[in-house]
């Protein structure tokens, strides 16, 4: 895993801090226009940090504020996102423990970047199939919001399958 992944299509950059064991750091730097859709993480607690700017967070349907200094901390399988940012920001992110989360964090911003992976504000991310076998190789790490993990494991495994007939692959 390199040190730092950048994707100015997401508007996000992550520097890489701490990784492997039970804790993973990264620094998060957002652009103005940046989001992240809502999803859990079914078995990690998240924390963000505020290092500089002023950033909104969506936290189980719930919007939070947090500037420099402040921290909030989201229990596993709790919903969380963000909306376009209003201005640029810097977090530490930690999550624990830390699985993959790294690698995942670096398989999509690659394929964002890539521009082979599209995930829009709303709507069904394109490909779907690419976007499956990403949820599907990263199940322990994350999942879709308001959807039982149960029930949503089988079906992107499902549709990785056919999406690796088609050539998509998450390595």
């Amino acid at each position: 895993m390199g040190d730092e992944v950048e994707d100015p299509r997401s508007g996000q950059r992550l520097v890489f801090r701490r990784t492997g064991g039970d804790v993973l750091e990264v620094d998060l730097f957002v652009s103005a226009g940046a989001f992240v859709r809502e999803h859990v993480h079914p078995a990690q607690e998240e924390t963000f940090t505020s290092v500089a700017g002023t950033f909104e967070l969506e936290v189980d349907g719930e919007r939070r504020t947090i500037r420099s200094g402040d921290s909030v901390v989201i229990p596993a399988r709790t919903p969380h996102g963000f909306e376009p940012a209003a201005e640029e920001a810097h977090l530490l992110v930690t999550v624990r423990p830390a699985l993959d989360l790294g690698g995942y964090f670096h398989a999509f911003l690659s394929l964002s970047r890539e521009d082979r992976l599209r995930i829009p504000p709303r709507g069904l991310p394109k490909p779907l199939l690419l976007f499956a076998a990403l949820m599907h190789r990263y199940r322990r790490e994350i999942a879709a919001p308001g959807i039982p993990v149960w029930l949503q494991r089988p079906l992107w495994r499902v549709l990785a399958l056919l999406g690796r007939l088609r050539g998509y692959r998450v390595d």
